[in-house]
């Protein structure tokens, strides 16, 4: 049986409501053929690391990837950006190239720079191509499909995009990857294809205002109400003529890695670690700016901060960091001061927000790389963090690096259709398990160290 994995990136479960199927009709057609509902992501719900944990089966901790971006080294404050190196375990279709099986990656994540294939073709994901020679394999493969030639990884610098602009390109991305990708197919073997696409999220983050009603900053008569629906339309029938070619005994998994929500603003996490004097720099900011290691007084500073779609805290411990100042007998303590500090969190407005503040440790099996002391998840995610300083407030309306309307929620989707297999109801599965579904439909050996199901066995016992 061959498998073809088409990722969504930010799609949410209101997609698959019974009012989207006017929009979606594909897309809600393959979930009432087979299994699926709503796909719980991981902690935290993001794109880096959420699709490689889903295509691994391991969480983010035991692949020690907490964000797009992190500590490379204790030595080293600041964060740098995960690459394809940074990987500690295979994803699905790395374990079938081992095994000289054919595949077809286009656009996954974490997959630049490119890493000579035995028996597979690739193109890398949004990072697009960083420091390898091609941002795809083999390298020839750019003299054999026109489709690369203007190909599309990222809408660069979206936030800072016009919007009518990028909503077109955005259009153009998504039929331009599906293009290339069906392509691929009809041309060249495989047994395994996945495809990511990055654009929901992209229209999301800037749309989302528009599109939801219930947004905080919703603007009716908005010229870009419609904006996403047009968008969903496109991605639906994308997905409809990709299914469409496909050889009858091909399994489809159509998912995502998360969902989006109405962000309704900004806390400065290190605004807040100034403020209570656990932060100290070496002069007060004229006007924000990214925090820069050089500007903190570290013999000062017990705790500092990095931001994004959710909050971390870290410890300027004593034998850990170069200037480390806390002594490992006092972390307990200063732990607890900033759990209490950011679990209920006073914006100086009349208005608290009750949030999630844990260790790495009490969400993941195991913990590598250089985690976070602290992971913060303001206000069900509906709030997301920033680290610059400058602002001199507890909180912003919007996002530090542009426009931005949408966080990103738990809840993704998928659908599974699988040949010979009957319809099943609507359930409640974890991004965890998607691996251990599909291993067996690949003709992989099961994994006992994994955490999640085999969804597709778990219906099978209930039967």
């Amino acid at each position: 049986m061959r498998l073809v994995i088409l990722g969504l990136d930010c799609l949410g479960p209101e997609v698959l409501d019974p009012a989207s199927r006017s929009f979606m009709p594909r897309l809600a057609a393959l979930r009432q053929q087979g299994l699926g509902g709503v796909l719980q992501s991981v902690l935290p719900p993001i794109t880096v690391p959420a699709w490689s944990c889903m295509l691994t089966g391991r969480d983010p901790g035991e692949l020690g990837l907490y964000g797009f971006k992190n500590r490379s080294s204790p030595s080293r404050p600041e964060l740098v950006r995960a690459n394809a190196r940074w990987m500690r375990s295979p994803r699905l279709w790395e374990e079938l190239d081992s095994a000289r099986r054919p595949t077809i990656t286009v656009g996954m994540p974490l997959t630049s720079p490119v890493a000579p294939l035995r028996a597979g073709h690739l193109v890398c994901g949004f990072e697009g191509a960083l420091d390898g020679p091609s941002p795809w394999w083999p390298e020839t493969l750019g003299e054999d499909f026109d489709e690369l030639k203007d190909y599309r990884f990222d809408i660069q610098e979206f936030r800072h995009a016009a919007l009518e602009e990028a909503a077109d390109l955005a259009a153009q991305m998504t039929l331009g990857r599906f293009r290339l990708f069906r392509r691929l197919l009809r041309e060249r073997p495989w047994e395994l294809a996945t495809l990511h696409e990055i654009a929901p999220d992209r229209m999301h983050h800037l749309f989302w205002r528009d599109h939801d009603p219930q947004h905080p900053r919703h603007q009716p008569g908005s010229p870009f109400a419609d904006a996403i629906v047009d968008y969903y339309r496109l991605l639906d029938q994308a997905v409809g003529e990709l299914v469409d070619e496909l050889p009858p005994e091909t399994a489809v998994l159509v998912a995502s890695d998360h969902g989006a929500t109405a962000m309704h603003g900004a806390v400065c996490l290190n605004e807040i670690l100034l403020e209570s004097g656990l932060l100290r720099l070496r002069r007060s900011p004229e006007q924000p700016h990214r925090l820069s290691p050089q500007e903190v007084d570290w013999q000062h500073t017990r705790a500092w901060a990095a931001g994004g779609y959710f909050g971390r805290i870290f410890l300027n411990l004593r034998g850990r960091e170069r200037e480390g100042t806390v002594p490992r007998s006092d972390a307990p303590a200063l732990l607890r001061e900033l759990r209490d500090l950011f679990g209920e969190l006073e914006l100086g407005d009349g208005r608290v927000l009750h949030n999630r503040v844990v260790s790495p440790g009490e969400i993941y099996r195991r913990v590598r790389g250089i985690p976070p002391d602290l992971m913060i998840f303001f206000a069900g995610e509906r709030w997301r963090a920033v680290s610059t300083v400058g602002h001199r407030r507890r909180w912003m309306e919007g996002n530090d690096q542009g426009v931005d309307h949408a966080n990103h929620s738990r809840d993704g989707i998928f659908a599974l259709r699988v040949p010979g297999r009957e319809p099943n109801p609507w359930t409640r599965a974890s991004l965890l398990d998607i691996a251990p579904t599909l291993r067996p439909l690949l003709r992989l050996p099961a994994d006992p160290s994994l955490q999640g199901h085999d969804l597709l066995n778990d219906l099978r016992r209930a039967a």
